[in-house]
């Protein structure tokens, strides 16, 4: 099965994940991520490497991203606040190329050392 991260490769191009690193999925960029129907399915399909995202974010931060938490009480939210939020994790890190080395990724293949991140992850 193909992975989230690889999805994401394979749907956008460098400009789309660079606008979605910047401006997030609420910006509506993100074709294929913006109506619940779309986010479902991905969350349904790759709910195991989205929920471990957000666990890794969780040990390194002390909490789920704040719009994640904000819909707790909504399936369809929640489930579309995890993929946006994971798309937005792996999009900033797919267009930050700068400096990299192989040391600088976890598990995951996401970026520990990128500018989303207010300081280094502990791989």
């Amino acid at each position: 099965m193909k992975t989230f991260k690889q999805w994401l490769k394979d749907t956008y191009d460098h400009n789309d994940l660079q606008a979605i690193a910047e401006h997030g999925c609420q910006s509506g960029i993100a074709g294929g991520m913006i109506y619940y129907h779309e986010t479902c399915a991905l969350y349904d399909k790759h709910a195991e490497e989205l929920h471990d995202m957000l666990y890794e974010h969780e040990q390194n931060f002390g909490d789920m991203p704040q719009y994640v938490i904000e819909n707790l009480g909504c399936i369809n939210g929640f489930k579309n606040a995890v993929v946006w939020f994971c798309a937005e994790v792996l999009a900033q890190d797919m267009t930050n190329f700068d400096n990299e080395t192989e040391d600088d990724y976890d598990a995951f293949g996401v970026n520990t050392k990128n500018s989303f991140n207010s300081k280094p992850l502990e791989a």
